[in-house]
């Protein structure tokens, strides 16, 4: 009973809804990256990798504050470890997708397969989930919704995997130039792990509500 006195401090909490928000627009970024025509849009594509660096930037900031703070502050909302953890995944998140634009804007590949813009969806559509799931947890009374969403976060990662592995699968069997085979295997890579990461918030977020309701 003595979690639930514990005085609420609102700073993680915000600093959270805003990692969510730099990671959904870093999401949202480098599925753009992925729709532009590789034939015609270098330029734009190099703009749109700049500003995932610049939003993975402002994030680092953010998370360079909250350990700043979490020095300072003798009791937390939440276990200081599960902060910790938390903080470092959203932030794998971001590095992430910034990691996977900064390889399409060196790499200049030639084409953009569909099923990598599926994942950048997928991608896309699991850290809105995060983001939802993570505004939640000031509020344990919601925690019966955070728990439906981190199934959600679970199910979309399987699906992540799903689509990598089929992608390899067909770029191995049919991609005749290695060169664009190697591009796109370390591209997938990178977008899958950001999915992985996702999930790992899901785990870190389901354990913390487990322990504080």
């Amino acid at each position: 009973m003595f979690k639930f006195l514990l005085p609420k401090d609102d700073y993680f909490f915000h600093s959270f809804d805003r990692m969510c928000d730099n990671m959904v627009e870093g999401a949202d970024l480098l599925h753009r990256m992925l729709e532009v025509d590789p034939t015609c849009g270098s330029s734009q594509r190099s703009d749109l990798a700049q500003q995932l660096k610049a939003v993975e930037h402002r994030t680092d900031l953010i998370v360079h504050d909250i350990y700043s703070r979490l020095h300072k502050t003798f009791i937390t909302p939440i276990d200081r470890e599960d902060i910790l953890h938390l903080v470092g995944r959203l932030d794998d998140v971001l590095d992430l997708a910034e990691g996977a634009g900064s390889r399409i804007e060196l790499y200049l590949p030639k084409e953009v397969p569909s099923e990598s813009q599926e994942l950048s969806r997928v991608l896309l559509a699991s850290t809105r989930v995060v983001k939802d799931m993570i505004h939640l947890l000031a509020d344990m009374k919601k925690s019966p919704r955070i728990l439906e969403l981190t199934v959600e976060i679970n199910r979309l990662e399987h699906e992540a995997d799903i689509i990598r592995r089929s992608t390899l699968a067909r770029l191995f069997r049919d991609e005749k130039d290695v060169f664009e085979l190697i591009k796109w295997k370390d591209i997938q890579e990178y977008i899958e792990k950001a999915t992985d990461r996702c999930e790992d918030v899901a785990n870190i977020v389901e354990g913390i509500v487990l322990e504080n309701t």
